[in-house]
């Protein structure tokens, strides 16, 4: 077993005091063969030792015995390679600012190549500008543009301090804003975080996820991921870094104004027509027969759908409250996705019929008074996977419906292009509950244009008619 033990340093490098060779005199003369060639060198080897840089008054000891080390050559051989001179700093640098005459000044290190081609930093003064023209917290932002630019310059970024790191400010969000949002919300950023965004950021500094390192992650990401994926990741950069933000972290003011991203295809939304909509209900027994109309002119998510309670039914007043949702993994009723999706939506005359025969032939009590309850697990909610498999796509094979990438959601689209085609924009976001109308034009936009098409025929109609004459010049 090696010990690295600590010996009393000698007093003149490479020569025994008296007191020590004395004692060396009389260990010689006990041990038996003390004068051999070999116990000199180990001498030599133990004395050459001492006089290494930081390794003075030390020794090795293996197995309770002194050993006399190697001694110890130079890493690299002398002659051989470029000469390397002084290592350049690469920390990080914040700069001096200075003012100076009036003056603003920015002192900062720079890399400076020598004659004989080594590399090393000299301390530098940059002009900022004279303060007679430029307030001093102008200059002081100009200063810190500046060593912004020669930190990625030199490639150094800022050392995390304690308590600040990326992965810091995520577990802070974990603990304080998680348990807010909804369970698929914070399964989904889990998700983005363990696959994609921990493993680049986890022990960076909060203030070092600027534009450009966004950027390059942002770019990274789009040969695995879809543009809409990566927008979902950055959004959830976002949301840790504004909450870092708000506990007094430093951050950078980063959005996705700032980055260039591919433009996100948006796929087709499949939805039913009001004929499909009127054969699936014809052809589906209860309770999927009041489950899917329902769904058909309400537009409600599948989990406020699956979540609603009798109680929800205001028959004298004609409305259905929506204030929870059903999560679709654990089928655990909580709050909507946003504010504004709690609402109450009318309950048109031919729904309530349905739903006045629905109830009393065939609702079964349960004790949360759930409208759909689940037939096997007590206490819980219908499944939406269970009701889109067992419920839905039988009826659409039966009746010719293409059931490719097609859910209960199609029925919440079917209203809304019907909505879309027919009412103000007004109409349709009141009905489907987005909190920002931009939502409802983004989602929706295959129908709006045809909409437009059809006032723009209307109006070109009243302008210039429709008897154009053939022949007409152009105006060069």
């Amino acid at each position: 077993m090696w010990l690295l033990t600590r010996k009393p340093r000698v007093r003149s490098l490479g020569v025994e005091n008296p007191d020590q060779r004395q004692r060396s005199e009389r260990k010689r003369r006990r041990e038996p063969g003390g004068t051999s060639q070999a116990r000199q060198t180990q001498r030599i080897k133990k004395r050459q030792f001492t006089q290494l840089r930081g390794w003075k008054g030390w020794s090795f000891m293996l197995d309770g015995k002194d050993v006399a080390p190697a001694i110890i050559g130079a890493a690299t051989h002398e002659g051989t390679g470029r000469k390397r001179g002084p290592v350049p700093k690469r920390r990080y640098q914040k700069g001096s600012f200075q003012v100076q005459n009036g003056k603003a000044y920015t002192l900062f290190y720079r890399d400076v190549e020598k004659p004989d081609r080594t590399i090393t930093t000299e301390r530098t003064r940059q002009l900022i500008g004279d303060l007679s023209a430029m307030s001093e917290r102008a200059a002081r932002r100009e200063h810190d543009l500046f060593m912004a630019n020669v930190n990625r310059r030199r490639g150094s970024v800022p050392s995390p301090i304690k308590g600040e790191t990326f992965r810091d400010a995520v577990d802070a969000w974990k603990k304080d804003v998680a348990p807010q949002l909804s369970p698929a919300t914070v399964r989904q950023r889990e998700s983005y975080l363990r696959i994609h965004i921990l493993p680049a950021f986890a022990k960076s500094a909060t203030h070092a996820l600027d534009v450009r390192a966004l950027q390059r992650f942002a770019t990274s990401l789009q040969n695995n991921l879809s543009p809409k994926t990566i927008v979902n990741v950055l959004e959830t950069v976002f949301a840790v870094l504004r909450y870092a933000k708000r506990s007094g972290m430093r951050t950078e003011m980063v959005s996705f104004r700032d980055l260039t991203l591919r433009a996100a295809e948006t796929p087709e939304r499949p939805y039913f027509t009001s004929e499909q909509v009127n054969q699936i209900v014809r052809a589906a027994a209860e309770p999927y027969k009041t489950m899917f109309a329902l769904a058909s002119l309400m537009g409600a998510r599948a989990g406020e759908l699956l979540a609603l309670t009798v109680p929800d039914l205001h028959f004298e007043r004609k409305t259905i409250r929506v204030n929870k949702s059903a999560d679709d993994r654990t089928r655990v009723v909580r709050q909507p996705k946003t504010k504004k999706s709690v609402a109450m939506l009318p309950m048109p005359s031919s729904l309530e019929a349905l739903l006045r025969n629905y109830l009393k032939h065939h609702w079964i009590e349960n004790p949360g008074k759930l409208l759909f309850p689940a037939p096997r697990k007590e206490g819980f909610a219908y499944s939406r996977n269970n009701v889109v498999r067992s419920g839905l796509k039988p009826i659409l094979r039966k009746l010719g419906i293409p059931d490719e990438n097609v859910g209960l959601h199609a029925f919440r689209h079917g209203l809304a292009t019907e909505l879309a085609e027919s009412e103000p924009i007004t109409v349709l976001q009141a009905q489907m509950r987005h909190a920002d109308v931009r939502t409802t034009l983004k989602v929706y936009a295959h129908v709006i244009p045809q909409s437009q098409r059809n006032s723009m025929e209307r109006i070109a109609e009243r302008s210039i008619g429709t008897n154009v004459p053939n022949g007409t010049k152009s105006i060069a």
